[in-house]
């Protein structure tokens, strides 16, 4: 089934090419060989007449280029960048976006996921629009990993019906308030987004080496850079895509004890000693603190010349407040803790915060033994979150199948609706259960 999808979707494409824009995903990644090919078997199944997936390898040691390149055999709308030495996370980002043509683009980690017919759905909502840059809510999926036996899949209900246009300067003064770029309205284009190729050349002409990403992770800052260069955009609660965890993402190994874990972060924080954060935090070296990150996507963007985004400028006590806040349910070890602690100090002491800072560190309790398992169906107030394995929802590939269907499940599920089910049963209940014994008709 996902050959033909593969070559129904490359014959649409040549076919149908000039009538549709181009859409691309760029896929950077390394190592993920194992989440890799149900990420690829997400893309092959949109039949979007002009599409096209480029995977950037950064010099992987296990299979992933000669999965790629048996899977290109299946489906040519599949293109590979192959690095022969390590390059590091943002200049595999960065190659691979600069081979992208002109049209529409996306990045997905290579263990995250499209669902079915999402391109063709962007495009529509695109069109009617006029937007340059859409996001979305995302599913959400987590492979089986150490700290859970598990596989979690998850929906989010909608909180509106349709699209609707979010004002950028709105999203960006929310941020330099709160500090935490990871929101739903997040218009970055990593897993959540697409953006004009217009657009992510507008922000190449602004900075000094003609790169787009100009901070060391390469998420969020295309969220906040790009939302300044557009008044509005488009924003839906539809799913277009599932963001994926696994044993390979780099959060996690952040958060991770283990020696190979410490040496995979080690690695990413010597990819970028060089890329220290923005100069009003104290030319640090990067942290990937939500807070710290977001604030250094915001003091870089309003740096590159002719940025038209606005937000009201944030004070430095504010940012050190809001860190503290989000480290009270952080789960991150003391060894860490003490690099982080070190980096805000810094920045508390350039700004003359430090009695604050020290004020903060000797109040501030951080909760502890906190769980993050689930076990099989939960709903809360706004999500619907399953056991995946119970489900037969064993990779992405799966949970993307099942994400329209479950999504719908999602919005008709109420407090109302589960009385109403339940009034059902026991009538149902009661009605098998009252009958009357009568005689078989007389027989002539």
């Amino acid at each position: 089934y996902e050959i033909l999808i593969g070559l129904v979707g490359s014959e649409m494409c040549i076919r149908d090419s000039k009538e549709y824009p181009l859409f691309t995903v760029i896929i950077p990644q390394k190592d993920r060989a194992e989440y890799l090919i149900h990420t690829l078997r997400t893309c092959m199944i949109q039949d979007y007449p002009n599409f096209e997936v480029i995977v950037g390898d950064d010099c992987s040691e296990d299979n992933s280029v000669e999965m790629v390149k048996e899977l290109q055999k299946k489906d040519p709308r599949i293109k590979l960048i192959a690095h022969d030495h390590h390059v590091g996370m943002r200049d595999n980002f960065e190659t691979a976006l600069a081979a992208v043509r002109p049209g529409y683009v996306m990045a997905l980690g290579g263990d995250d996921g499209l669902t079915p017919g999402c391109i063709w759905r962007m495009y529509e909502i695109i069109k009617e629009t006029g937007a340059e840059l859409l996001t979305w809510r995302t599913a959400g999926y987590a492979y089986p990993m150490a700290e859970t036996a598990m596989s979690k899949f998850s929906i989010k209900k909608r909180k509106f019906d349709g699209v609707k246009m979010v004002k950028s300067a709105d999203f960006l003064n929310k941020i330099a308030k709160t500090f935490i770029y990871l929101v739903e309205d997040c218009p970055m284009f990593y897993v959540k987004g697409v953006a004009s190729t217009k657009l992510v050349d507008k922000v190449k002409s602004r900075t000094k080496d003609h790169c787009f990403y100009y901070c060391p992770t390469p998420d969020g800052f295309s969220g906040v850079v790009l939302a300044g260069e557009v008044e509005e955009y488009a924003y839906t609660c539809e799913p277009l895509s599932i963001s994926g965890d696994s044993s390979k993402s780099q959060g996690r190994n952040y958060k991770r004890t283990d020696e190979k874990s410490k040496k995979e972060a080690a690695q990413f924080f010597n990819d970028n000693i060089r890329r220290t954060m923005h100069a009003d935090l104290a030319s640090q070296q990067y942290s990937p603190l939500v807070t710290l990150m977001t604030a250094d996507y915001l003091l870089t963007a309003r740096d590159l010349p002719g940025w038209p985004g606005k937000f009201e400028m944030f004070t430095y006590k504010n940012l050190i407040k809001k860190t503290f806040s989000f480290l009270v349910n952080s789960t991150f070890s003391n060894e860490v803790l003490v690099r982080e602690m070190k980096i805000l100090r810094e920045i508390a002491k350039q700004h003359g915060e430090l009695d604050y800072f020290n004020y903060m560190l000797k109040t501030t309790k951080r909760k502890t033994d906190q769980k993050d398992v689930i076990d099989g169906f939960f709903i809360t107030s706004n999500v619907f979150i399953f056991n995946g394995e119970q489900l037969g929802i064993k990779n992405i590939y799966d949970a993307a199948i099942a994400t329209p269907f479950a999504y719908e499940l999602c919005n008709k599920v109420s407090v109302k609706s589960i009385f109403n089910y339940f009034k059902r049963f026991v009538r149902v209940a009661i009605n098998t259960r009252s009958y009357k014994k009568i005689n078989f008709p007389t027989i002539d």
